[in-house]
């Protein structure tokens, strides 16, 4: 009698332990989705802050195109913003975090940098995306792409 309990058990743990792992496996996967979702929202935050702290009337120079005023522009293309945003994603493989940026008073479509003005009152937005890849194969995700976006003021 004791030997067929045995069996028994080990017949239910194999009908039951698949739906398990598949369930642990799907929290894992919806885990770091989460966190790479953060992580790229953060990331923006950070490249959009970037912009407007070192913007149009910073000590050294600004961020974005050059306004035509007294301040230098530095970077006139905003590619520091691109490697900030890159630098925060934490986790992410920065070349594989494509960003857009633009600075804009009325008008930004991402196929240039907006209307470019970098004045104070101007926003500067930065959206950024990235593939997310399933890593465990039993959890059949396909490839999603995860995007974020931060639209910041310039005040200074």
């Amino acid at each position: 009698m004791r030997h067929r309990a045995g069996g028994q058990a080990l017949v239910e743990f194999a009908l039951i332990a698949p739906l398990f792992f598949l369930l642990l496996f799907g929290i894992i996967e919806a885990g770091r989705f989460i966190f790479y979702y953060e992580t790229l929202n953060n990331a923006t935050r950070e490249g959009a802050r970037y912009a407007i702290v070192n913007g149009e009337r910073s000590l050294t120079c600004s961020t974005g195109p050059d306004d035509g005023t007294s301040s230098t522009s530095c970077d006139p293309t905003g590619d520091d913003v691109v490697r900030k945003v890159r630098n925060s994603a934490i986790g992410m493989v920065g070349s594989a975090v494509v960003v857009d940026r633009c600075w804009w008073y009325s008008t930004c479509d991402f196929t240039g940098h907006g209307d470019g003005n970098f004045l104070r009152g101007a926003t500067v937005t930065v959206r950024a995306t990235y593939t997310y890849s399933s890593l465990i194969p039993l959890v059949p995700l396909p490839n999603i792409t995860v995007e974020a976006e931060s639209s910041l003021v310039i005040n200074n």
